[in-house]
């Protein structure tokens, strides 16, 4: 009797109609302000994580020497660069970060959450601070 009842849940499982979509967020061969980006050469580490800011609260400035890609889950961001470059990024947007560019984040308007994926290698960290980086080995150079 239990093996039927298995049986016939699974047929109606089976038998669901189940829709999937795909919707392509991102699709990109340079960086936010048009720079360029390029994969690192050592053995490929991929990490992912979330990020949570504040209203009003700014991040340091800091660089990423690999492809870093961000969506925005709540709320607006105004990234700006050291050189004076801005951009502002909404909620459900994409977008691909400035490399070896630094830069700063700052919540507008309330608080803000994004999921970061840095395309990576095992001896590149994803994020420097500019006082971590005297040599630029990381990051470009005013």
């Amino acid at each position: 009797m239990r093996n039927n009842l298995i049986y016939i849940v699974l047929f109606i499982l089976g038998s669901v109609s189940v829709s999937v979509s795909a919707t392509e967020l991102l699709r990109s061969s340079e960086s936010w302000n048009g720079g360029v980006f390029q994969y690192p050469k050592g053995k490929a580490k991929i990490t992912s994580v979330k990020l949570k800011l504040e209203n009003g609260q700014e991040t340091p400035f800091h660089c990423h020497p690999i492809p870093t890609m961000g969506y925005v889950l709540k709320g607006k961001i105004e990234v700006t660069t050291k050189k004076g470059d801005k951009a502002v990024f909404s909620e459900g947007e994409s977008v691909v970060e400035v490399m070896r560019t630094l830069h700063k984040g700052r919540a507008l308007g309330g608080p803000v959450e994004i999921v970061v994926f840095y395309a990576g290698d095992t001896n590149t960290p994803n994020t420097i601070f500019p006082e971590d980086d005297v040599e630029s080995k990381y990051c470009d150079k005013l």
